[in-house]
C-alpha cells in the first residue's frame, strides 16, 4: 500500500481521532475507511449526475461506478431520481448488454 500525505483541518483530525477510539481502530484504519467509503459515494454521485445530463447511459454509469446496473438503480431511488425510459434510452441500454 502507498503512502500519501494530506492536510486537515483540526476539527476533522479530532473527529476521525474520535470515531477510531470508539471503534477500537487506529488513526489511520479509520481514514482508510472514510476516504474509501466517500470515494464510492462521490464516484456514484458523479456518476449519477452523468446519468441525468444525459452523457451517461445506465450501464456505463454503473460501471464508471464501480457497482452493477442493480446497484446504480438502486442508489438513483435512495437518492429521490426516476429512472428515465423511453424508446430510444432502452435500446442504447440493450445494446450495451
Amino acid at each position: 500500500m502507498k503512502e500519501a500525505t494530506i492536510r486537515l483541518e483540526e476539527s476533522y483530525i479530532l473527529e476521525v481521532k474520535k470515531l477510531a477510539e470508539r471503534e477500537g481502530k487506529s488513526i489511520s484504519e479509520a481514514m482508510h475507511e472514510i476516504l474509501k467509503k466517500g470515494l464510492r459515494d462521490y464516484k456514484i454521485e458523479k456518476t449519477i449526475e452523468g446519468y441525468l445530463n444525459g452523457s451517461l447511459s445506465q450501464g456505463a454509469a454503473a460501471e464508471e461506478a464501480g457497482i452493477t446496473l442493480q446497484e446504480f438503480h438502486q442508489e438513483l431511488k435512495r437518492r429521490g431520481f426516476v429512472l428515465r425510459m423511453d424508446e430510444k434510452l432502452i435500446e442504447a441500454e440493450l445494446k450495451e448488454l
